[in-house]
């Protein structure tokens, strides 16, 4: 992907969100059949269907973002940098779903496994939001609100364990 963070595209911006939200669902899906406790495998059929929800959501953002964004830098091409790393870091990244999966040794791993994709999602939207335009904040503040819900139903569920 060749994208530059110091001129976004909205395309740019909704093709990596769009593929942290898959990377989260596939995750959710597949780590549902791994889950001993019927509650643990609602949630995750819930969050499922929320990262689904949310790659509409981008979808839709999309068509209205024209980011313009110049970074306050120490040096030429440090934000980019940073950025590039949140996304680098990020712990769902399609084509490392299956190799996650193979670590889960217990419904904890998965709770663990959520809340930082949960929380990397947050990092990055927030980020996403820092740059924005008003009608990309309005959604992206919704968004990482989502996602806050959702640390809070996983930690719920971590904490009756």
């Amino acid at each position: 992907m060749g994208w530059s963070i110091t001129k976004f595209s909205g395309e740019e911006i909704i093709e990596i969100a769009i593929q942290m939200e898959e990377s989260g669902k596939l995750f959710y899906e597949k780590a549902k059949s791994l889950a001993e406790g019927d509650n643990l495998k609602d949630v995750l059929t819930y969050l499922a269907q929320e990262e689904e929800k949310h790659v509409q959501d981008f979808s839709k953002l999309g068509q209205s973002i024209n980011y313009s964004f110049l970074p306050n830098e120490k040096y030429p091409g440090e934000y980019e940098e940073y950025v590039r790393s949140l996304v680098n870091s990020h712990i769902f990244k399609l084509t490392e779903v299956d190799d996650l999966i193979k670590g889960i040794k217990n419904d904890k791993d998965i709770l663990q496994m959520a809340i930082s994709f949960e929380k990397d999602s947050i990092v990055f939207f927030q980020e996403l939001k820092n740059m924005g335009n008003k009608t990309a904040s309005g959604m992206l503040e919704k968004l990482i609100d989502e996602e806050r819900g959702h640390i809070k139903k996983i930690v719920a569920i971590l904490k009756d364990m």
